[in-house]
């Protein structure tokens, strides 16, 4: 390193000092630690043995005598650890002391055999190597120009570092932003010079999709120097699945500051979390899908240039539409009542219009319940054409051909439960959002003064009956 800056001076282009940073680090270590660390993960197996096996380490500790069943009577109590306590234990064999306990240890470096903190039995240690100290911590670490005494090089090593750093060596840091090289624009024009970062999309952990909603995050992440991210979009493709390949049908696309922040165009897509000076996450909560349905949504980060980051991709099947099996067991038994004895023309419309308004899925738990209880008297669809005619009966049965054979299956269950989950999301109204000034950390307390807090309610089945965990 000595020799290489030797060859440079201020004159220097800065490509020369970035390939020396490169080559040999931007910082250098000034103080660290070294030496031998061993850590240790012990399993008991209940409360009792582990305060017993504390109070009589604590015993020894303390000079008193050790358990007969401890090989460690004939050590000094001042050197004698934990672990070592421990090991002792099982490697005698003590059943009484240490039955279900277990120990699992870890260690950096080699630990000489002269440590008397090493619990280490000697089979162990046997045919180990010399002790070497290792790296366990660095607590101070500087600049690699300060090693540098020429100011001129001293200045000129330090802007290449800050340029490196933060503008890929393409270009000069000024106050918080970076004024690229003639050569580091795209075809587009924009300055390319400063990394932009890639937010990473994901579905949400804390709720699962339901058959008409789905919950995606991601985090907000801004370097201090180089790029301002001003806006993300967001795109969600309804995507048509074939045998050969995949289709995308719809594309919708939505600024998150101009569309759903402002509340201006985002019916469908309402706030979940916002950054505030805790959390730098974000979630959106999107409404208004279809069950059983392939979506894709890709998000970009904007920054003030205009350019745009690598998209984030995220596909989810939305599960199968959501039924009330406590409605489809009243509607069952009223089209039984209906069809029950002389069916006059009144009751057949009311039949006929009560079936055709249910929808493929509860209409397939309505036959499955009627089936189930009002067999005898005659199958569901058989009774539908007796009583309302080949025609209207054929339109009724039409509709359960439009699920597939999964969610299907799924409708055939004995039991399926309504399970509902309250989802709060943030109510924006029409909002200027240039008045927030795009401070990432400070929008929470902005973003409230203009939403409101507001309760969604989420449905999901539960097919089966539930099993004891």
């Amino acid at each position: 390193f000595s020799s290489a800056i030797h060859s440079l001076d201020g004159a220097t282009q800065r490509s020369d000092f970035v390939s020396i940073l490169r080559e040999f680090g931007n910082h250098y270590v000034q103080e660290a630690v070294y030496g031998f660390q061993e850590s240790c993960t012990i399993w008991y197996p209940n409360k009792q043995v582990q305060r017993q096996l504390w109070l009589e380490y604590q015993d020894i500790s303390k000079g008193n005598s050790p358990s007969e069943e401890s090989e460690e009577r004939e050590k000094e109590p001042r050197t004698l650890t934990y672990p070592a306590y421990i090991a002792s234990l099982l490697d005698t064999g003590a059943k009484r002391m240490a039955a279900g306990v277990r120990m699992d240890c870890n260690s950096q470096g080699q630990c000489p055999r002269s440590c008397h903190l090493c619990h280490m039995s000697p089979r162990t240690s046997q045919g180990r190597q010399q002790s070497e100290p290792v790296l366990l911590q660095i607590t101070k670490a500087a600049p690699i120009y300060e090693l540098v005494s020429n100011n001129e090089t001293y200045q000129s090593l330090q802007e290449a570092m800050m340029s490196m750093l933060w503008c890929s060596g393409k270009g000069d840091v000024i106050d918080d932003w970076c004024r690229c090289d003639s050569s580091a624009f795209g075809t587009d024009g924009l300055p390319t010079c400063a990394p932009l970062p890639h937010p990473l999309l994901k579905l949400s952990y804390t709720y699962e999709p339901s058959s008409s909603l789905v919950i995606m995050e991601w985090k907000h992440t801004e370097p201090p120097i180089g790029v301002r991210i001003v806006d993300y979009l967001i795109s969600q493709e309804k995507v048509t699945e074939t045998m050969d390949h995949s289709k995308v049908e719809t594309e919708t696309l939505l600024s998150f500051v101009d569309d759903i922040l402002s509340g201006a165009r985002s019916p469908c897509v309402m706030l979940g979390d916002i950054p505030d000076l805790l959390s730098s996450s974000i979630s959106m909560i999107i409404r208004c899908l279809e069950p059983d349905t392939t979506y894709m949504f890709r998000l970009w980060a904007v920054d003030n240039t205009g350019r745009r980051s690598s998209p984030s991709e995220v596909t989810i099947k939305t599960p199968c539409p959501t039924v009330d099996d406590v409605k489809a067991q009243e509607i069952s038994d009223k089209i039984y009542n209906l069809f029950n004895g002389y069916t006059s023309g009144k009751e057949q419309q009311t039949a006929y219009n009560t079936l055709m308004d249910l929808g493929a899925p509860t209409l397939h738990r309505v036959l499955y319940h009627y089936n189930q209880r009002y067999e005898s008297f005659g199958e569901f669809t058989w009774r539908c054409e007796d009583e309302l005619g080949p025609r209207k009966a054929g339109l009724i049965l039409s509709q359960l051909g439009e699920l597939n054979p999964w969610c299907k299956g799924l409708l055939q269950e004995p039991k399926i439960g309504l399970r509902r989950m309250s989802l709060k999301f943030l109510s924006c109204r029409y909002t200027d959002t240039k008045a927030f000034g795009l401070n990432w950390s400070h929008m929470g307390q902005d973003v409230h003064k203009a939403c409101d807090e507001q309760t969604l309610t989420v449905m999901y089945n539960d097919y089966g009956e539930p099993k004891e965990l």
